[in-house]
């Protein structure tokens, strides 16, 4: 794939021809033999396709490349490439150049190649916003687990056949999914309560969601926009204790009441504010 990117997107200017492939580079016009005359290359053994411009122009040595069948479709495209390369003068000494076809300047950009590579495709909901949110990497990368449904969940584990039952480990009701463990356990919900209540943030309201990164994004818009950026590291902050609590509880650990762990969640937010998540900082002086 990548070579077939760098193929369609390179255009050689011809100077000496050395640095050029004659069937296949994009020279002429923009576009290679092999697109403007496909039978014709047909016509051509492996081996002369990898001829350079410098060696199959002069004397019209490319015409001695063609051993197929001479069909009308060959012969009508021979004459036409003749026709285009006619005119064609080499330049000795000077060095062909490759223009990027996919910047502006015609200069190479891996950011404009990554994105041809991806061209078409559909992009995660949350994908883009995950990366953009003001947190530390591990929890960058937590939560692209969760976008993917990666995280080793009892719901997940159960359906692998890893363990007899998929209960939530907080509630021990429902199927324990990362969508409910942030946002749809009542012990969730409670920490939320917490938290929120103290910010100030009550239009903010934790629900039974099939979805939690669509919660999020929903909800982050019913916030002043200025906080929008606040509210996406605290959602991060709750939804990472919440999934260290859940380890916790299933690996024998003691039970953090919800009213403990929202403590716990405010510390930890005053050692992210300290190691310079600023956008955490402005929400919390909501306080």
């Amino acid at each position: 794939m990548v070579s077939t990117l760098f193929c369609a997107a390179t255009v050689s200017v011809v100077g000496s021809g050395e640095s050029t492939l004659f069937w296949t580079d994009n020279w002429i016009d923009g576009k290679s033999i092999q697109v403007l005359a496909p039978a014709l290359f047909g016509a051509v053994s492996g081996r002369r396709r990898r001829v350079l411009v410098r060696d199959a122009l002069p004397g019209h040595a490319w015409v001695r490349h063609i051993s197929g069948a001479f069909t009308v479709q060959v012969l009508a495209e021979f004459f036409q490439i003749w026709h285009k390369l006619r005119h064609v003068q080499l330049v000795s000494g000077i060095p062909d150049v490759f223009l990027w076809r996919l910047t502006a300047d015609g200069s190479y950009s891996s950011a404009s190649a990554y994105g041809a590579m991806f061209l078409g495709s559909s992009r995660p909901l949350g994908a883009k916003e995950i990366w953009k949110t003001s947190a530390p990497p591990k929890v960058h990368f937590f939560f692209w687990l969760v976008m993917h449904d990666c995280c080793w969940t009892a719901e997940r584990r159960f359906r692998h056949g890893l363990q007899d039952s998929n209960r939530c480990i907080f509630c021990d009701q429902l199927p324990e999914t990362m969508h409910h463990i942030i946002i749809g356990c009542v012990y969730s919900r409670e920490v939320w309560h917490f938290i929120l209540d103290r910010l100030h943030l009550t239009d903010v309201i934790p629900v039974q969601e099939k979805d939690v990164l669509a919660w999020w994004l929903r909800n982050r818009k019913l916030l002043q926009k200025h906080v929008w950026k606040g509210f996406d590291s605290l959602f991060f902050l709750i939804g990472w204790k919440l999934w260290k609590e859940r380890n916790a509880r299933t690996f024998g650990g003691e039970p953090t009441p919800p009213g403990n762990l929202a403590c716990l969640i405010q510390e930890e937010a005053d050692e992210w504010c300290r190691a310079g998540f600023k956008h955490l900082l402005s929400l919390l002086a909501l306080l």
